[in-house]
């Protein structure tokens, strides 16, 4: 058992400044979020979001998204009707809220929602 320690250990010795230096390339992370996060860390610019700050950025996400969507996205970052499952850990937290209406009301919804345009995103090969 001592053995297989110390063999982790010392792999973990070699691995540990590899991942490191990884580039952005390896990590699928924006070139320039990359540089400026390092920037931001030789810097000791680098800080932590406070609840209020992290609450204030989830509502902001649902400001842009049509009528009927932001409803249910502020219901879910309010916690209101919905459930929560999974971890951090795990890959991440999932919130469902289930809103119940009656059918024409719905298709009146949803003849409203106009098509959303999201911004080209570059490809990176």
């Amino acid at each position: 058992m001592k053995k297989m320690f110390a063999v982790l250990a010392l792999g973990s010795a070699f691995t540990l400044p590899v991942l490191a230096q990884m580039t952005p390339a390896e990590t699928n992370m924006d070139k320039s979020a990359a540089r400026m996060e390092a920037r931001n860390a030789r810097g000791a610019q680098l800080t932590t979001v406070t609840p209020e700050q992290a609450r204030h950025n989830e509502l902001q996400r649902c400001a842009n998204l049509p009528a009927f969507y932001k409803v249910d996205c502020e219901n879910r970052v309010n916690g209101k009707n919905s459930e929560a499952s999974g971890s951090v850990l795990g890959g991440g937290v999932i919130r469902e809220t289930v809103t119940t209406m009656p059918k024409a009301e719905l298709d009146a919804e949803i003849k409203q929602i106009q098509p959303l345009n999201l911004p080209a995103q570059p490809h990176h090969k």
